[in-house]
């Protein structure tokens, strides 16, 4: 148990980072979020999978924060979409992404792409800029796995339907929740 923020330490553990949330200490988790490796064998009561689409599984959330693992099968991508004015952090667990960005150009009702990175095993994406726009899809040879924090749980999110070219408001489920 956390008691006070000289007592975190090393976050070395998913039930350290859930601790951490839970008590608020947010500054202290995304400073660390870079060095924090958290195994496959921690995460298995967490992971599902799905042939047609990736997964979200919640691990832990409270009105504060929504800690989530989502498990993606090759070639498997998110539509273009915002987080409703929360700001993300991606940690990749296992595999290799590419995050696409977007700005929503409204004189025109139209997308238009900024550019890609490559987010590789370990490494920490974030999402700050609330008119960024961005999909991330999975470009590992198999399956990959990472980890979402939202700090305010995401009950729905504008996302780019490229067959009308309009955004709509879509409202998120999980597939399992742990929480």
């Amino acid at each position: 148990m956390i008691l006070d923020k000289s007592a975190i330490g090393k976050i070395s553990s998913l039930a350290h980072l859930i601790s951490a949330l839970k008590y608020g200490y947010y500054h202290e988790v995304l400073t660390q979020s870079d060095d924090l490796v958290l195994s496959v064998e921690e995460l298995q009561p967490y992971i599902s999978w799905n042939d047609k689409r990736y997964t979200r599984n919640c691990i832990a959330r409270d009105d504060y924060f929504e800690l989530i693992l989502l498990c993606w099968e090759k070639g498997q991508r998110t539509p273009i979409h915002n987080h409703d004015e929360q700001e993300c952090w991606v940690k990749v667990i296992q595999g290799d992404f590419a995050e696409s960005f977007y700005a929503y150009e409204p004189l025109t009702d139209s997308m238009k792409y900024v550019g890609t990175d490559i987010v590789a095993q370990h490494e920490v994406t974030s999402i700050e800029d609330q008119a960024l726009y961005h999909s991330l899809e999975n470009i590992n040879r198999g399956r990959s796995m990472s980890l979402h924090l939202y700090m305010k749980p995401i009950a729905e999110c504008l996302v780019y339907n490229k067959s009308n070219q309009k955004l709509e408001l879509r409202s998120l489920q999980y597939d399992t929740c742990h929480s």
